[in-house]
């Protein structure tokens, strides 16, 4: 089975998952092909990747930042290099963005078996009726689903893709790579410092919930050090928050870190915080983990259900109430002599959300795609609908 995959711009963790997926799938006769749409994007700050690949890899537009591809010429060649890979099974990230509903569209055309990756949860998508309908009617063009875990398993069942079609571990990490004796943090029970440190690593958007948590340590005692690692738009504004809440002693912006060096930045903290309002899944939650941090999460957080067990390896909090993180925050200082065994607890858990969970479930999603079959009558009139939309 020929297998491709389609990603705007590859990240370090992007290389990770299709590696060991292009391996273990080679071993049962499967060959992975993928098409990366740009080299560059300018939202995200990621290298470009000069290691060897295990797996057949296409640039369209090495030369072009993501954001500046016209469409037409996107599908164009989009297109033209999906007919020379000419998979089996083509593997498209949600229903989104450009290059997924181009994808979408080619498949549905030739009448490919496709699986979907989403890590959707209900109230990431619009309440518009007509917005629910199309996407209702986008993800059943899909034939299996590879989601994050349990709540976006539930939304995909919602939309139309049964549970026996979805797997999960599409948002995992290379926990090898913060666990290598080289990078390997030190288990420690209580603060490292004076102050405790906390850590987030997260772009400076609004919806990261930042100002919120910025007041609430501002207030809080004992008085906590905030690492923040990652850099955005709402810099200025989070900087002048930092100024008159007095907190320039507390509080470092650490800004851009390359992914080489955030097992030494993790090691930097005792508790991993991701504060977002609304978060599809929250990778940084899995890095922290794999690096043996306690965890304070929002329950906005796809990964709340899969990787977070409240008193056990963290707790889980109301981002839009500022009472909820203060109560979690004492919390976490009350069992500061557990945070040890609350960090091996988190290594533990994600010990089973890593590469192999991910390159296994793939290809039982492609697998299954390929088994489906033919569509029926009202299937291939919702298909000619959606080819004259994309």
């Amino acid at each position: 089975m020929k297998a491709t995959i389609l990603y705007a711009k590859f990240s370090p963790f992007h290389e990770a998952r299709l590696q060991r997926t292009a391996v273990l799938g080679r071993d049962a006769g499967h060959s992975l092909s993928s098409i990366e749409i740009s080299s560059s994007q300018h939202d995200y700050e990621w290298p470009e990747e000069k290691s060897p690949r295990a797996f057949q890899s296409l640039t369209l537009f090495p030369k072009l930042d993501y954001w500046a591809i016209p469409q037409k010429q996107l599908r164009g060649s989009l297109y033209q290099a999906l007919d020379v890979l000419n998979p089996d099974v083509l593997v498209v990230p949600g229903w989104g963005f450009r290059e997924a509903r181009i994808g979408l569209g080619w498949s549905v055309r030739k009448r490919i078996p496709r699986v979907v990756i989403s890590d959707s949860q209900p109230e990431d998508g619009s309440r518009n009726p007509a917005k629910a309908w199309m996407r209702k009617l986008l993800a059943q063009r899909f034939h299996t689903a590879f989601v994050g875990g349990a709540p976006h398993l539930r939304y995909m069942a919602k939309l139309g893709i049964p549970a026996e079609r979805c797997f999960v571990g599409c948002d995992v990490v290379e926990n090898e790579f913060f666990q290598s004796p080289a990078t390997a943090k030190v288990a420690t029970s209580g603060p490292k410092a004076p102050r405790p440190a906390l850590l987030s690593t997260l772009r400076l958007l609004p919806r990261k919930n930042i100002l919120t948590i910025l007041k609430v340590l501002a207030g809080s005692n004992p008085q906590w050090d905030w690492l923040i690692a990652g850099d955005g738009p709402d810099r200025p504004r989070i900087e002048a928050s930092i100024s008159s809440l007095g907190l320039q002693a507390r509080v470092r912006l650490l800004g851009h870190v390359e992914y080489s060096r955030l097992p030494e930045t993790y090691r930097q903290a005792d508790v991993y915080l991701q504060p977002s309002l609304a978060e599809p899944w929250g990778l940084a939650v899995n890095e922290a983990m794999a690096s043996g941090l306690p965890v304070l999460v929002s329950d906005r957080c796809g990964c709340r259900e899969d990787l977070v067990q409240p008193g056990t390896n963290g707790f889980l909090f109301d981002p839009e109430q500022p009472e909820s993180f203060a109560d979690v925050l004492n919390k976490m200082w009350e069992t500061r002599d557990r945070w040890r065994a609350m960090g091996q607890a988190s290594k533990d858990i994600i010990s089973r959300w890593g590469l192999d969970l991910y390159a296994e479930n793939f290809w039982k999603a492609c697998e299954r795609a390929v088994r489906e079959p033919r569509a029926s009558l009202s299937t291939r009139m919702a298909d000619s609908l959606v080819k004259l939309a994309l």
